[in-house]
């Protein structure tokens, strides 16, 4: 039987609690202001750019194929 009086450690729920407090927070800024608009679509356009280059980065390097090849095989991907 557990001992009632044994203080527990909760610090990993308190921490979790800020941390989707925090995103919660965020996610209205993007999605409920006028500003949070314009950044969630220069977001949208970095991850894109992001993954574009990555996506070209590893066809080049997996087949071996042209930087310039790899760029039009990604950007296809991407779309």
């Amino acid at each position: 039987m557990k001992n009632p009086f044994v203080k527990q450690d909760h610090t990993f729920l308190i921490a979790s609690i800020a941390v989707g407090a925090l995103a919660a927070g965020a996610v209205a800024y993007l999605f409920l202001t006028d500003d949070g608009v314009d950044n969630r679509k220069k977001l949208e356009r970095s991850i894109k750019k992001s993954f574009k280059k990555a996506a070209a980065d590893v066809a080049e390097q997996k087949t071996k194929i042209s930087k310039k090849a790899a760029k039009v095989v990604a950007d296809h991907m991407a779309n």
